[in-house]
């Protein structure tokens, strides 16, 4: 179940109500939306960045189906900022310096919903 506002973060990998769906094609070339609505599904190209928000103020239903051989998930940001030296992080950046503050990670579903949606939904 996703909870009323809920958000699936950035990640590898029959809705009630509807979702908005969001993905990365070709390294970041385009970044496509679509709304999909109860009933319908989608497929996911096998490693896409991709995240699903549940915008309607109520709560909704999804199925995720993984061959057997299910590789698992990675969540982007988090494994990004999580896993790697900053030495790295930097250069994947342009070089930016970059401060961490590793009380703000967290290692599994960090994400409570956007800020704007939690407003709408009387959720702050």
């Amino acid at each position: 179940m996703l909870i009323n506002n809920g958000l699936i973060i950035s990640h590898l990998t029959m809705w009630r109500s509807e979702f908005e769906l969001y993905f990365i094609e070709d390294n970041a070339a385009n970044f496509t939306g679509h709304i999909i609505k109860e009933g319908q599904g989608t497929l996911f190209p096998q490693g896409s960045i991709h995240y699903l928000i549940n915008a309607p103020c109520g709560n909704g239903s999804l199925v995720a189906v993984t061959s057997s051989e299910d590789p698992g998930r990675i969540d982007v940001a988090t494994s990004f900022f999580n896993a790697l030296p900053a030495s790295m992080i930097s250069a994947a950046l342009g070089g930016q310096k970059v401060k961490i503050d590793e009380n703000k990670l967290s290692t599994v579903d960090p994400a409570q919903g956007a800020e704007e949606c939690r407003r709408r939904c009387n959720l702050l």
